[in-house]
Formats: C-alpha cells, structure tokens, sequence
C-alpha cells in the first residue's frame, strides 16, 4: 500500500517509523550554555562543575523518555519503501499547468537557495538532485496507483498539506485504486499550549497511533476535491490558505496584518518575530514565507532595519 504524504519532514518521519522496533538508541545533545560572561576563576570553577554533572543527567533522562516512546509506539502497517512524497509547500508560488513545472522548480530553488542564519546556502548543483527525486516519487505514485495499488494520503490541516490532498486528488483522479486518508486533528493541545496539529512536528513513534484516524475517500470526494484544485490552478494566486474549512486562493499580503500585530513597539530580532507568528498566530506556514512577507514590509516602510545582520534572521527590525 502506497503511503502518500506531502513534504521531506513527514516523508523522513513515516519512512522511520517501520523501524522503531529494531532501533536500539537514537542521537542525544545535551547542551548546558548562558548567556552571561564568567568573569572570575570561581564563576568559571562553578560552571565547569554544573555542566559535568548536568549533561549526563539529562542525557539519561531524554534517553529513558525516548526509550518509553518506542515502547508505548503503536507500530504501523507498511515499509519504509512505500513511502511517497509530493512536493510540498504548494500553497506558495504558482500552481498553473504540470506540477513539475519550472515556475515550481523556482519555488525549490528560492527556497534550498535561502540561508537564514548566514552560513553556506544551497546552490543549483543541490536543486537538481532534489527535483529528480521528486520527479521519481511522482512517477512511482501514478505508476503503482494506476495498476491498482490502493493509496494512504497522509495529511494535516496546514496549508500546504491540504493543497497536497487536492494536488493528489486531481493526480488520481481517474487510477483504479482504493484511496483512504490518515486526517490528523486540526489542533492539539501540549503543556497548555494549543497548535495546529502539523504532521511534520510529530515524531516516528507517533504515527502508528495516528492510524486510529485512517478513513475511506469516497470517489465523490475524490472528484470533489480535484474540480476544486483546478480552479485554484486556474486561479493560480500567489497563495492558498484554508478559510471557514475551503481551501482558497488568497493575496500574496494574507498573512501581513498578523505579523504586524505579534511586532512590539520595541526592538526585536527577525527570528523572534517569526517564532512569534508561528506560536501565537497558528498558521501553519513556513518560517521562509513570513520572513518573505517582513522583507516586503521592510520595503513599504512598515518596519525599520534597527541593526543589518548578514544572517537575515539575525537582523534587528522595528515597526515605523
């Protein structure tokens, strides 16, 4: 059965997942910082202490949590090789014609091209080996789904997995196979704080338990959902964004009151303003796209540059 999914985060975490059993331990990194200098021997003496006693004991901790985790896993019913992913992120940029078409290989390039912290950015020479790949998951998906192979779309309610359920939708429209759909909850609430339930958030141990939520996709949904990405592709806006549970084209600032709204009146640091948006707003997009959209305020005057930083997150802004 083929395991569809939308995006390299759930792709990696549903091809983990068949092998959690056969993991004996996983990677650990304890790190003990702060923020203040240690100006004396003793400070110094002090700290060295701290970090000698703290980092096993955490280490152990996050290795016995793991180890419950894989313990208490639900475990899933497929391999790691059934595992499928359309591209993802097509709630930005164009959708008109192919999937595959060269206004998205764009859409790669912008965003494998982009730094954020400063350091080395991708490069052509690393945008085409991924598109490949793409190519060939897209291929294998119409190939099996045509001989009949029946199909597990794994989705969520963000953005850019419900365009990917419509993408998939018109995609197979018309294959003879069986299509039954893993609808994760929309929200979800840990240690008090209320999210959009993403699927690329979630750990391998966690996706056998997501099973519960497995259902059949009717055909009249099927075709339901495929007429509606069309129009969006006719459509073709510079996003789509779920409004009242539809999925809609919508203008490129959609998202620009809500970022204004999290800035303070003070200071603040790019990467935090985003870390904001995100937690707060619970909207399901990309880091990229709201550091995009601040590039643009930046240009019509609603936020000031405070401090450049070659490192584009690390740059200190303030609304005008």
């Amino acid at each position: 059965m083929i395991q569809l999914c939308f995006g390299d985060s759930v792709k990696g975490t549903l091809t983990c997942a068949p092998h959690i059993g056969n993991t004996i331990g996983g990677a650990t990194a304890v790190v003990i910082s702060t923020d203040k200098p240690l100006d004396t021997p003793l400070q110094k003496a002090a700290f060295a202490v701290y970090r000698t006693l703290a980092a096993p004991f955490y280490k152990r901790r996050a290795q016995k949590q793991e180890a419950r985790r894989r313990a208490e896993a639900v475990p899933v019913d497929y391999e790691s090789n059934d595992v499928i992913a359309l591209l993802g992120d097509l709630n930005e940029g164009p959708i008109a014609g192919d999937l595959m078409s060269e206004a998205r290989k764009e859409v790669v390039r912008a965003w494998l091209c982009f730094s954020p912290h400063g350091d080395t950015a991708g490069t052509d020479a690393d945008v085409e080996p991924y598109w490949q790949a793409c190519q060939k998951d897209l291929q294998t998906l119409l190939t099996r789904a045509h001989t009949g192979e029946p199909v597990r779309i794994w989705y969520d309610h963000t953005p850019a997995s419900l365009c990917g359920l419509h993408a998939a939708a018109a995609l197979l429209e018309d294959a003879p196979c069986q299509i039954t759909v893993v609808e994760t909850p929309e929200l979800e609430t840990k240690n008090g704080v209320t999210r959009r339930a993403a699927l690329g958030e979630r750990g391998s141990t966690e996706m056998g338990a997501l099973l519960q939520y497995e259902r059949p996709l009717p055909d009249t949904d099927r075709h339901a959902l495929a007429a509606r990405w069309r129009s969006l592709q006719a459509e073709n806006a510079p996003l789509r964004a779920e409004q009242n549970h539809r999925l809609t084209s919508v203008p490129a600032g959609f998202y620009d009151a809500m970022i204004l709204s999290e800035a303070p009146a003070n200071e603040i640091m790019v990467a935090q303003l985003i870390g904001k948006v995100l937690a707060e707003c619970r909207l399901g997009i990309s880091d990229q796209l709201i550091y995009r959209r601040i590039e643009h305020l930046k240009r019509s005057g609603k936020f000031l540059s405070v401090q450049p930083s070659p490192a584009p997150y690390q740059e200190i802004i303030r609304r005008a």
